[in-house]
């Protein structure tokens, strides 16, 4: 079972880093301790289901999408692009695509 809560700690941080957020910042807006929130990330300590509904709503994404599953961890990276893009225009969501589908193209031909 730790292995379960480690797992749900790195899609954390995945989806905090991909934000550019800190742990402080989270925390705050989750309503809890920064170093309570460092302890859940790291599978150190187990929060209750308000608190980890409050965390991924500070992390812009669904709960269950830090809930390890199969083939959930795509889906992780989806959704963490498309609450980045939701706060755009629709001019620079246009923009942001084409440098996604470069990047891409670029990647596939390696």
């Amino acid at each position: 079972m730790d292995n379960f809560y480690s797992e749900i700690g790195k899609r954390m941080k995945s989806v905090r880093t991909a934000l550019e957020m800190t742990q402080a910042q989270v925390a705050e807006i989750a309503g809890i301790d920064t170093s309570f929130y460092g302890q859940i990330e790291r599978g150190a300590n187990i929060p209750s289901l308000k608190t980890f509904v409050a965390i991924a709503q500070a992390l812009k994404v669904n709960f269950s999408d830090l809930i390890p599953q199969q083939k959930k961890k795509e889906r992780l990276y989806e959704t963490a692009v498309e609450n980045l893009l939701s706060e755009l225009n629709p001019k620079r969501k246009a923009l942001v695509l084409g440098l996604v589908k470069d990047i891409v193209a670029r990647y596939k031909s390696k």
